[in-house]
């Protein structure tokens, strides 16, 4: 069964296409114009996280790279090119996306909201009736702070944290819209925040928490030469700490969207919570940072319920560095994940995001500071 992947060089789409490799005869790539071709891109990362070469060959063998704009009209290719693709296709998984939450709103909009419309399009146009796998994200319920979100809930009322969010949220708009008006039917994936403790590698993806530790590096460097470094700094963070943050290892997420993948629909428009059954409150994630720059300059993190009028100037560094992230610390809301439950795809048995696995996904040992 011929199927397409779009963003198969992340974090997540590596996981994936390595399973749906194992699956599928036929793979294509859509990758994007320029840099490392995205097949050798694929090989270095089957390598780095040592998979015997005669299993990566198999998959090598199994992939066909298209190169495609995401925001351009038929994918940037020439009418017969696209019509070409879109009638080979059994399956789409459209993972590719800007994570960046900082990142200019005009090109998040263009790559998740318009490129997400363009993959809608090539799955329109094939007369296999492609099946649409969505990559969108537990971000789309915007705002709202707390309570249970369920599975068909899409909602802009609570408005949005991030342009990020945003752009996912008129995505998945989109796939609704593009199901009710054909009657074809889809699958929506909403992953939590996705980790992993793999060791850092050049050819390995990153992941998302990295991102916060690397800003507090930077935090940490800059108030080191201040001549702070001898003393405890006491920082408080506007926010709850019992605030939650699902946390999903990415191989797991992976596992369950194949899975997921693999029963019939069920409605129109299927979705999945692939979250952890298990939330993890931001005073742990605040207990690994202190523990992770002890050595360095110590820092005690506390929580408050606002934000101090009068803050220190480190803490004026914090919250303009940090200030993108700091509504999530005051988040008490749930993701339900009936679909998963219901399939016996998640429980007690689904890896534990703990306090060692957060110490391993942060592999302190590479990016802590040395004294």
């Amino acid at each position: 069964m011929p199927i397409a992947i779009t963003g198969a060089t992340g974090l997540l789409g590596t996981r994936l296409l390595e399973i749906l490799a194992e699956r599928h005869d036929s793979v294509i790539l859509l990758s994007r114009p320029g840099g490392i071709p995205a097949r050798e891109r694929i090989v270095r990362y089957l390598r780095a996280s040592g998979r015997p070469e005669e299993a990566i060959a198999g998959i090598a063998a199994r992939l066909r790279t298209v190169v495609v704009e995401l925001e351009r009209p038929m994918l940037g290719l020439t009418q017969q090119r696209f019509q070409n693709l879109a009638d080979e296709l059994d399956e789409i998984w459209h993972v590719a996306a800007s994570i960046d939450l900082n990142s200019d709103p005009q090109r998040l909009h263009l790559t998740n909201t318009v490129g997400t419309r363009r993959i809608i399009e090539l799955a329109d146009a094939g007369a296999r009736k492609p099946m649409l796998h969505h990559v969108s994200t537990i971000g789309v319920a915007g705002r709202r702070p707390v309570g249970r979100i369920y599975e068909p809930d899409l909602d802009d009322s609570y408005g949005f944290t991030t342009r990020y969010e945003e752009s996912k949220f008129l995505a998945e708009v989109a796939v609704r819209e593009w199901s009710a008006r054909t009657g074809r039917p889809a699958v929506v994936h909403r992953p939590s925040v996705l980790v992993t403790d793999a060791r850092p590698h050049p050819h390995l993806p990153t992941h998302p928490l990295l991102t916060g530790l690397q800003l507090t590096r930077k935090l940490v460097n800059t108030l080191a030469m201040t001549g702070e470094s001898r003393e405890r700094l006491v920082v408080r963070i506007p926010g709850d700490p019992k605030a939650l943050i699902n946390m999903l290892p990415v191989d797991e997420a992976a596992r369950l969207m194949v899975e997921v993948a693999g029963r019939p629909p069920e409605s129109r428009v299927d979705t999945y919570h692939i979250v952890h059954p298990r939330d993890v409150q931001v005073s742990l994630i605040a207990e690994v940072f202190e523990e992770l720059f002890e050595d360095v300059l110590p820092i005690t993190w506390r929580f408050v319920p606002s934000a101090p009028q009068q803050p220190t100037p480190w803490e004026t560094m914090v919250y303009q560095t940090m200030g993108t992230f700091m509504p999530f610390m005051s988040y008490r809301r749930r993701f339900d994940d009936l679909g998963l439950r219901r399939l016996g795809l998640t429980g007690d048995f689904t890896p534990p995001v703990d306090r060692d696995y957060l110490l391993r996904s942060f592999g302190s040992e590479q990016y802590t500071l040395s004294a």
